[in-house]
């Protein structure tokens, strides 16, 4: 895919589910297109290894509905994200993944809930 192919993904308004795992050519830009879909519950940018906390932090606040988010191996992502989606999606995520993200600090298990009080699973580095 390029950054056209997901520009044309922001036109489902009403989607709910999307997987890009391995996408290694997604950017920022692309990936700020897909906040047009407000209704994202469940993204897995597994392996999207271009996309940085711009990206991720343009997903939480046009995707307050987020429930999964998988940013398993992408090394660009930092506390900077885990902040912003704390912030906007806090009520809803239930399943984090950032498995790889070394720029993301580790946290005891009270940290977590504070940050995201309906956590279920939360996966860190192995």
């Amino acid at each position: 895919f390029t950054d056209v192919a997901y520009k044309k993904i922001s036109l489902l308004g009403q989607l709910r589910f999307l997987d890009l795992c391995g996408a290694q050519n997604l950017t920022d830009q692309g990936l700020s297109c897909i906040t047009k879909c407000n209704n994202l519950s469940s993204l897995n940018l597994t392996w999207c290894v271009r996309v940085t906390d711009e990206g991720v932090i343009a997903i939480a606040e046009g995707c307050s509905s987020l429930e999964f988010l998988s940013l398993f191996g992408i090394t660009g992502v930092t506390d900077k994200s885990l902040e912003a989606l704390s912030r906007c999606c806090s009520t809803t995520i239930t399943t984090l993944d950032v498995n790889g993200c070394i720029g993301i600090k580790r946290r005891s298990r009270e940290e977590l809930l504070q940050l995201f009080p309906h956590l279920r699973c939360f996966k860190v580095h192995s």
